[in-house]
C-alpha cells in the first residue's frame, strides 16, 4: 500500500497536474467567492431557512461558510474526475501493469485512493485559504463586517467546514472509484456517472419529492450546503457514509473477484 501510495503521488505531484490544479482552485477561489456573496440577501420574511445571508457572512464562521458554499459548485467535476482517474487505469492497462510489482489489488486500490485523499485534502487546505481571503477583499463591497472571522470561535468553524468538505470530496470519490472499478472503460464510466450524477437525479427530485433523502448525490448537496428544507445535515451525513462503506464493499468484490484483462 506504501509503494502504491507513493507511486501515485509522483503522479499526482507532476508540473502538468500541479498547474491545472492552481487554475481551478483560483476559479473556485475567486469566481465562487464572487457568486457567494453576489447571492448573499439581508435576513428577511422572504429569506428560505437554508439561503445564505448578510447577517450570516458576518458571523465568526462566515469566511469558511463562503469556502463551504463556494466548493460545493465543484462537486460534479469532482465526481468526474475520480472516475475518470480509477477508470483510465483499467482502459489503458496501466492497472495489469502495476499488479506485476504489487499483486495485491486492494492494497493497489487502497494505496491510489489515499494518496488522491491526500493529495485533495492538501488542494482543499489552499482552496479554502484562498477563498477566506478572497472574501475578506470581497466582503467591505457588501457591507459585510468580517470582525468576527477573525477569532477563536472563526477557527473553530473554519476547521468544521473544512472537514465537511472533505468528508464531501470522500464520498464523491469512493462513489467515483466503484463507478471505476465496475465499468472499467472511461467512456461507459464517464457516461453513467455524468447522467446519474447529473439530470437523472435531479429529474427524480422534481417528480419524486423523498428521493431528497435517497439518492447519494442529491445527500451530498444537501450535505456541502449544511442541511436543505427536504432532509437535515445529519441524516445526509449518516445517508452518506453507509453508501461509501457499500461502495467500498462493492468495489473491493468486484476488484478481487474479476479478472484484470486490459
Amino acid at each position: 500500500m506504501i509503494r502504491a501510495f507513493r507511486a501515485e503521488m509522483v503522479k499526482l505531484l507532476r508540473r502538468r497536474v500541479w498547474l491545472l490544479t492552481a487554475a481551478a482552485v483560483v476559479v473556485v477561489a475567486i469566481g465562487g467567492t464572487a457568486i457567494v456573496l453576489g447571492g448573499a440577501e439581508p435576513a428577511g420574511p422572504g429569506a428560505s431557512g437554508q439561503s445564505l445571508t448578510l447577517q450570516d457572512l458576518a458571523n465568526a464562521g462566515g469566511g469558511t461558510e463562503v469556502f463551504r458554499r463556494a466548493a460545493s459548485f465543484a462537486g460534479f467535476f469532482t465526481f468526474v474526475v475520480f472516475v475518470a482517474a480509477i477508470a483510465v487505469e483499467f482502459g489503458r492497462g496501466t492497472f495489469r501493469t502495476m499488479l506485476l510489482r504489487q499483486p495485491a489489488r486492494l492494497r493497489l486500490m487502497a494505496g491510489k485512493m489515499v494518496a488522491m485523499l491526500a493529495y485533495s485534502a492538501g488542494v482543499l487546505a489552499v482552496t479554502m485559504v484562498l477563498t477566506w481571503i478572497a472574501a475578506r477583499l470581497f466582503a467591505p463591497s457588501q457591507d459585510i463586517d468580517t470582525g468576527a472571522w477573525m477569532t477563536m470561535d472563526g477557527l473553530a468553524a473554519g476547521v468544521a467546514d473544512y472537514a465537511a468538505v472533505l468528508f464531501w470530496i470522500t464520498g464523491y470519490a469512493m462513489l467515483g472509484m466503484m463507478l471505476g472499478v465496475l465499468l472499467r472503460s472511461v467512456p461507459i464510466a464517464l457516461g453513467v456517472g455524468i447522467a446519474w450524477a447529473g439530470p437523472f437525479e435531479h429529474l427524480l427530485q422534481d417528480a419524486w419529492d423523498p428521493a431528497s433523502r435517497f439518492f447519494p448525490g442529491l445527500l451530498l448537496e444537501a450535505f456541502v450546503a449544511g442541511g436543505t428544507d427536504d432532509v437535515e445535515a445529519m441524516r445526509a451525513f449518516v445517508t452518506i457514509a453507509v453508501y461509501v462503506a457499500i461502495a467500498a464493499v462493492v468495489a473491493s468484490l468486484s476488484l478481487s473477484r474479476r479478472d484484470v484483462t486490459a
